[in-house]
């Protein structure tokens, strides 16, 4: 590989970037942080396999997913987890999967989930 693109890979490449947001409560309490330039390339590689949650999330507004979209979303993030072979966009993919999955396997504690940006 060059390394012009190098530090694509590199996650000290997006530690000053604007953070996407996700999490349950309305006080941002809990939340978990992607960095947008992450986001917006697992949105972009959404697209291209025809996903359909991830790209219609607007990362610059508050998206509130209800259990089957939190679902789909889910799903969706596992399979882009299993087609990339990028270091930094595994390690955001995981953090968004794992809160997902935190907010809808707990039916007593299950809310909506929220996906916002900066």
């Amino acid at each position: 590989m060059s390394d012009r693109f190098a530090d694509r890979l590199d996650p000290a490449t997006y530690v000053q970037d604007e953070p996407v947001g996700a999490g349950t409560s309305d006080d941002y309490s809990g939340w978990v942080y992607v960095p947008d330039r992450l986001f917006d390339r697992i949105q972009h590689l959404a697209r291209a396999y025809d996903l359909h949650v991830l790209p219609s999330l607007d990362p610059s507004h508050r998206n509130a997913l209800d259990h089957d979209r939190t679902t789909g979303l889910i799903e969706e993030l596992e399979f882009l987890g299993d087609v990339v072979n990028d270091p930094p966009l595994l390690k955001a993919i995981e953090v968004l999967r794992n809160a997902a999955s935190l907010a809808a396997r707990n039916p007593l504690t299950s809310r909506t989930f929220l996906i916002e940006g900066p």
